[in-house]
């Protein structure tokens, strides 16, 4: 950088010297520097020869090296790759470029004028495009509606122009000659730039018309090849400053764009702020929006540590803002058991309970001390999902669709950017440090369900998550807020088996009754209700629990967490319905040594509560049928029902008695030596039997001992106190 430095101060130290010396040109009458090429208005294109004709549309990579020649002095060649995505009718540029292994992409919004440039994938610059630069075909040109547009791909390329409006270039057909061992046609064309005395001489080959490229045959369209070009800068008297070559190589050429969500998306989790007229939008105007209650499960992931780190996420908006509830079951980073973490923020308590233990810790408040997000992305999660779950600010950009977990799913992205986000904490204290990250980039990728898996009843259009992707930045020096001092770290949270139904035991707490030693109660009642409304699946049975969840909290006038492990049955002897729960004591306070709240009744007295009702004949309700929103399906507890469970007796119970039969251990000895001899003795008739048929005489049998051994003396059919027995039994 500093060898560049020196020779273009020695360039306008020469500048100095010779601009007073010798005669100025003229602009007006300049016609270009003779040793490269000259232009004459007077003479015509090339008119036996057709042009070659370009597509609205085309992708291809370039590979530009270029040699730049400063007073004689021959400066290092530069190698670049480029890939164009050109889109006329869409009116929009895609142009990756790869320098020295760094790749920046810039995306052109010609109807806008602007240009946003992601350098490395890391960070966005947005800058306007420039407006009828001649030389530049990358500028914009207006058009006779007075609009903006990008340039037809011929004068993109810098090929021709017939525009009245913009300096011809008219190409000279040189003939053919072969590049890369393809056949080609070449053109000549020679572009100046009055203002800047500057000229460009260009060489274009495009294949022959019939041959056969990987990407197709050639046929009327024109196929670029390769781009010669030779340029020179000259000073106002005359004197060139600088001779450059270039050599543009075409692969890859189409006449059309495949399109896909990678080649058109932008870099991921990068965030182009372009200025107040920036089009933004909620995650609600792009129909993407969390549901009242779900399941999920998490896989985070950062980019300071290996590990990934799972949980699994129950989310409960509850009926009010105040009563929502979060339950999520992870392995805590330095431990070994499996804990699940439950905030009730309608009682403002967290439960953490140990699941291989059965031990749980009850604290006051819902908040989480500030975290580091690398170190422990889940409960990170947890302390900010409001700012993940709830916002409604137009503060989201819309970048298009790209692919997921490889190319299984397809993503619509957005992306925001929160300054001063988050919390730097220090790695040996886990305590603030005072400090923020200068801001931090967030892009949510959302997919859609199959049609025959959308959830009933909703319009949104996007229903599944799939990731949610944090950038972080911040400056290696704060007091040199330069892009090349950027420092950025990663954090992912990828999304699974998404479900938008949550049981009320997902939030069960009765565990921390039972370790803790708390009051709690096991009961029961039936509910009465037309048979076929339960065996007809007319009833929701997930909208019944939580019907029933209701109107058991309303009666007793208690808090919805105090009714737990709710469960409904039907027995189909009867049109009852089975109704177990388990109601615990007052809400535990943390504070009290007792963990007892004093201003709650307690299980007992809301039992009592409860019988009244259900005694009263008060408890009953309505719920529609699912396939007849005009029918009402009443519900009504038994009188006199409630029991405790152990009490329960199942309707199963009436019927016809079971007789149970069972045999001692002698009588089954007994009836396995008897098959045996029986089975030897059927074995000796059957074998005299055919010994008769046949005519045969029957073997001698030899003479038979007076006694026998037992040849099995260590077995005995006799428990262990008999065997006792007889072995104390004297002889008579």
């Amino acid at each position: 950088m500093k060898y560049y430095r020196v020779v273009y101060l020695f360039v306008l130290l020469i500048y100095g010297c010779n601009a007073q010396e010798g005669t100025t040109i003229n602009p007006s009458t300049w016609n270009g520097d003779p040793r490269i090429c000259t232009v004459n208005p007077s003479t015509p294109g090339t008119d036996d020869r057709p042009l070659p004709t370009f597509p609205n549309q085309a992708e291809f990579a370039l590979e530009r090296v270029e040699v730049r020649h400063v007073l004689n002095i021959t400066l290092p060649s530069q190698l670049t790759m480029y890939q164009y995505l050109y889109d006329y009718n869409a009116n929009k540029l895609v142009l990756v470029k790869n320098a020295n292994g760094f790749i920046d992409a810039e995306y052109f919004y010609y109807d806008t004028l602007k240009k946003s440039t992601y350098y490395r994938g890391e960070f966005c610059v947005v800058t306007s495009i420039d407006m009828n630069k001649d030389i530049d075909g990358t500028s914009a040109i207006q058009l006779q509606d007075n609009t903006w547009h990008i340039r037809p791909l011929n004068e993109f390329l810098l090929f021709s122009s017939n525009d009245p409006r913009r300096p011809p270039i008219r190409p000279r057909y040189a003939g053919t000659s072969t590049v890369r061992g393809i056949p080609v046609d070449q053109w000549e064309t020679c572009i100046i730039d009055r203002n800047n005395f500057q000229t460009f001489r260009r060489v274009w080959s495009f294949a022959q018309k019939g041959f056969d490229t990987p990407t197709g045959t050639v046929g009327d369209l024109a196929y670029p090849v390769q781009a010669i070009i030779n340029a020179s800068v000259l000073l106002p008297n005359g004197t060139q400053l600088g001779e450059f070559d270039e050599v543009f190589n075409v692969y890859a050429y189409r006449p059309g764009i495949i399109e896909t969500t990678d080649q058109l998306a932008p870099p991921k989790g990068v965030f182009c702020a372009s200025g107040p007229d920036q089009n933004l939008v909620s995650l609600q105007d792009a129909r993407i929006q969390w549901p009242e209650r779900f399941s999920v499960r998490v896989d985070a992931s950062s980019s300071r540590t290996p590990r990934w780190q799972r949980f699994h996420l129950r989310y409960d908006r509850g009926r009010e803002r105040s009563s929502k509830r979060i339950r999520y079951d992870y392995l805590p980073g330095d431990g070994e058991d499996f804990e699940s973490v439950i905030h009730d923020y309608g009682d403002n308590l967290t439960y953490i309970i140990d699941r291989r233990v059965g031990s749980c810790k009850i604290n006051r408040g819902v908040e989480y001390p500030d975290i580091s997000p690398n170190r422990d992305p889940a409960s990170f999660f947890i302390k900010h999902e409001s700012r993940f779950f709830e916002s409604r600010d137009k503060v989201w950009e819309f970048n298009g669709f790209r692919s997921c977990r490889g190319n299984t799913i397809k993503c619509a992205a957005v992306t925001t950017s929160v300054d001063k986000f988050p919390v730097i904490v220090e790695p040996d204290t886990d305590k603030p440090s005072g400090e923020t990250w200068a801001a931090t980039n967030i892009e949510y990728g959302w997919s859609m369900r199959a049609p025959s898996q959308t959830v009933p009843g909703t319009d949104k259009h996007f229903d599944y998550p799939v990731y949610l992707y944090l950038k972080l930045y911040r400056y290696n020096d704060p007091t040199n807020p330069s892009p090349l001092n950027i420092r950025t770290e990663d954090i992912e949270y990828e999304f699974y088996e998404m479900s938008h139904e949550i049981h009320p035991n997902d939030f069960d707490i009765s565990l921390c009754y039972r370790s803790l030693n708390l009051e709690y109660l096991h009961l029961s009642f039936i509910l009465n209700v037309d048979e076929s409304a339960i065996d007809g699946n007319h009833v929701d049975r997930r909208l019944l629990e939580r019907e029933v969840h209701a109107n058991l909290a309303d009666k007793m006038q208690i808090r919805y967490s105090r009714i737990s492990e709710l469960d409904i049955f039907h027995e189909h002897a009867t049109n009852d319905v089975n109704v177990f729960f388990t109601l615990l004591g007052p809400t535990p306070k943390p504070e009290s040594p007792t963990l007892v709240s004093d201003n709650e009744p307690t299980a007992a007295q809301s039992r009592d509560v409860l019988k009244k009702s259900i005694d009263g004949g008060t408890f009953q309700f309505t719920m529609k049928f699912t396939d007849d929103s005009t029918t009402d399906i009443p519900f009504q507890a038994v009188v006199g029902s409630l029991k405790d469970s152990k009490q329960y007796k199942s309707s199963h119970a009436v019927g016809k008695p079971v007789i149970t039969e069972s045999y001692s251990a002698g009588a089954q000895a007994g009836a396995v030596i008897g098959g045996i001899i029986v089975g030897l003795a059927v074995g000796i008739l059957i074998a005299a039997v055919i010994r008769i048929v046949r005519k045969e005489p029957m073997p001698d049998l030899p003479m038979i001992p007076t006694s026998f051994q037992n040849p099995l003396p260590n077995i005995s059919f006799h428990n262990k106190k008999q065997a006792a027995d007889a072995k104390t039994t004297p002889d008579a």
